[in-house]
């Protein structure tokens, strides 16, 4: 079955519910309401509910701070930023394969931010240095940018299924909400 996105009651993401039953729950006990269905159905010896994909608190919930949330520049959030390619050289990859870049280098100044970390492949990394990419000769593909929405989103997953992230994206972008406001 699929997971549900739960949103707080000012639409601001709360989290995933990973099981159907629990974001069923919230719905059926009147705690949220939904606003986005899968086609899934599910029967009783009396009802046919169809799933939640997106539901929304009645009331709000207080969490900490996510502010930051996705203002570090994570190795997983650059990859997926950068399609899992090298910045510089346009190798392929993996989370293994590959390191964060500082662009201008953090001994030099540099922030820790989205806007200033690229992926880069271990020998790009290597022969940059602790230089920018114009005293080491070397052309930046793609310049360094925050996350969208749908990255965001693909963060959040630990395995990514088309069909939520097809019926999420699709409410947020249908009703207008951002959810990192």
């Amino acid at each position: 079955m699929s997971r549900c996105m739960v949103l707080n009651a000012d639409y601001q993401y709360l989290n995933i519910e990973e099981d159907w039953f629990d974001s069923l729950m919230l719905v059926l006990q009147e705690k949220a309401d939904p606003i986005e269905h899968y086609p899934q159905v599910v029967r009783s010896q009396h009802l046919a509910i169809n799933l939640p994909a997106v539901v929304v608190m009645r009331y709000r919930v207080n969490v900490k701070r996510r502010g930051r949330l996705f203002q570090l520049p994570t190795k997983k959030a650059v990859f997926i930023r950068d399609g899992f390619e090298c910045q510089y050289c346009g190798t392929r990859i993996s989370m293994g394969s590959g390191t964060r870049d500082h662009v201008h280098p953090l001994s030099r100044g540099g922030a820790n931010t989205m806007t200033n970390v690229v992926a880069a492949c271990k020998a790009c990394n290597l022969r940059k240095a602790d230089r920018t990419p114009d005293e080491a000769g070397m052309a930046l593909r793609n310049k360094p940018r925050p996350l969208t929405d749908e990255e965001k989103v693909r963060c959040l997953l630990k395995t990514c299924r088309a069909d939520e992230r097809r019926a999420w994206l699709g409410c947020l972008r249908r009703m207008g909400i951002a959810l990192w406001a």
